[in-house]
């Protein structure tokens, strides 16, 4: 459906760099990326309103360079929404139908079937200043869904909700997608938003595309250090293979040795990528052949709900994800010296200082 070839895009002081990616037909893809990385960009380069300065993008496998906006059936939401606010609510959904000139009885038909669709029939004679920003935010889709676009672009959608309605609406979406069979490409900052709703997910940096390919893929087994922290890893470790028996290697991280599956040779240098949750606690050394055991004094004990992010000084920082449950047997307290333990196969070795 969408396709970036070699794509560079520059914006004042801002560069896109060699962008390559693929969208497939009815696919949920996200965009991940800090603040000015070009997430927004690209959306915009999808939608038309910025042209690649080299490279091709494609849409429905034809070349999108010579296809004004209008003509690429795509619809672009905001994170501020960019509701007419002198519009009422059904004025600002039927704005897009009214542009094609459909006729009044199909664009009421059109309308109401949104209104119905997204819960907001008791909106329609409100105007947007009037609402809340979830109320605002389904009018802003209802709006862009109302022309039938092949591919719906979503800036940001959620990032001025509250906790709460964040929630519910990322039900929404997924039904939306579901119901649809949208193409949707969608960018965001945040982690949890990609892992609840993406099928694949490209991570951009300064204008580069770093990683790419399906959720669990690039959130499990990050190709860099850099990946790694902006995927949100919690132990990031770097360390030098000094031996690899029969696809696993012993890895030196300050003096201890964490053994991970991997081909790396003796002499590599690696990163260690290690998620909090794959850390198992104990008072006694339980640790097996295909085990990791450190020993470490438990520096802080942090409640996140049913759970407790526990960190530990093992001769380096190390971070453990349990439930209370777990703390409550142990009787652990801060000081307190622990055997951290994990599994060889749960320990991803990365590529370190960004390089792939």
């Amino acid at each position: 459906m969408i396709e970036f070839n070699n794509v560079c895009l520059q914006l004042g002081d801002f560069h896109l760099h060699d962008v390559c990616l693929k969208v497939g037909k009815g696919e949920y893809y996200f965009i991940l990326g800090p603040s000015g990385a070009g997430k927004t960009v690209i959306l915009e380069a999808i939608a038309g309103l910025h042209a690649s300065d080299s490279g091709t993008v494609r849409i429905r496998g034809k070349d999108a360079g010579a296809m004004s906006p209008e003509k690429r059936n795509v619809a672009l939401v905001y994170q501020d929404y960019s509701l007419f606010p002198h519009m009422t609510v059904y004025d600002n959904i039927a704005f897009g139908l009214r542009m094609k000139k459909l006729p009044p009885g199909e664009i009421a038909r059109r309308v109401h079937e949104l209104l119905a669709s997204f819960g907001i029939e008791g909106l329609k004679d409100r105007h947007p200043l009037t609402m809340s920003g979830g109320e605002q935010q389904r009018v802003a889709i209802a709006r862009a869904l109302a022309v039938e676009p092949d591919i719906l672009l979503l800036d940001e959608p959620l990032a001025a909700l509250d906790p709460i309605t964040k929630e519910t609406f990322i039900g929404e979406l997924r039904d939306l997608h579901r119901k649809h069979g949208l193409t949707i490409v969608q960018v965001t900052h945040s982690r949890g938003e990609a892992l609840q709703l993406a099928t694949r997910v490209g991570v951009i940096i300064e204008g580069s595309l770093v990683a790419e390919g399906e959720t669990a893929t690039v959130f499990a087994r990050p190709v860099t250090k850099q990946v790694a922290q902006f995927v949100g890893v919690d132990n990031i470790l770097d360390g030098v293979v000094v031996r690899n028996h029969d696809g696993i290697a012993d890895i030196d991280v300050n003096g201890e040795e964490i053994k991970a599956q991997s081909d790396h040779d003796p002499g590599d240098s690696v990163t260690v990528c290690l998620r909090a949750e794959n850390v198992g606690l104990s008072r006694a050394d339980t640790g097996g052949e295909m085990k990791n055991v450190l020993k470490g004094v438990v520096t802080d004990l942090n409640p996140k709900g049913p759970v407790v992010r526990v960190g530990l000084d093992c001769g380096f920082p190390l971070a453990a994800m349990v439930f209370q449950k777990t703390i409550d047997e142990l009787k652990l307290c801060v000081g307190d010296t622990v055997f951290a333990i994990f599994d060889a196969w749960t320990v991803h070795l990365a590529e370190p200082e960004g390089v792939c």
